[in-house]
């Protein structure tokens, strides 16, 4: 079963993005922010994910560690560099059943 992220399906295989994380206690010791080479990397992959596959494997490593390190891209994304948000959102948010691939 397909998890829905137009970023994995690019990937092939299990889900690219997803992230698995115990309930315990654990320090906050990262920023809060995404650092501006984040996002300047994000922007220069965007535009090739499409069409290479190690430029959506990186951005899904991109995706994975931010969010491991309790950031969420996309939201970061959606606030501090709104240009990229569209295109983000159309390969990490999940689609329903119903939208066509």
């Amino acid at each position: 079963m397909s998890c829905g992220h137009r970023l994995c399906e690019l990937i092939g295989g299990a889900c690219s993005i997803a992230i698995q994380r115990s309930r315990g206690c654990r320090p906050n010791i990262t920023a809060r922010t995404v650092a501006d080479a984040i996002f300047d990397e994000v922007r220069s992959l965007l535009p090739r994910v499409d069409t290479d596959r190690e430029a959506a494997i990186r951005l899904a490593a991109i995706v994975r560690r931010e969010a491991l390190d309790g950031r969420q891209l996309l939201a970061h994304v959606r606030s501090d560099e709104p240009e990229l948000a569209p295109a983000l959102e159309r390969l990490c948010s999940r689609r329903s059943s119903s939208e066509p691939a």
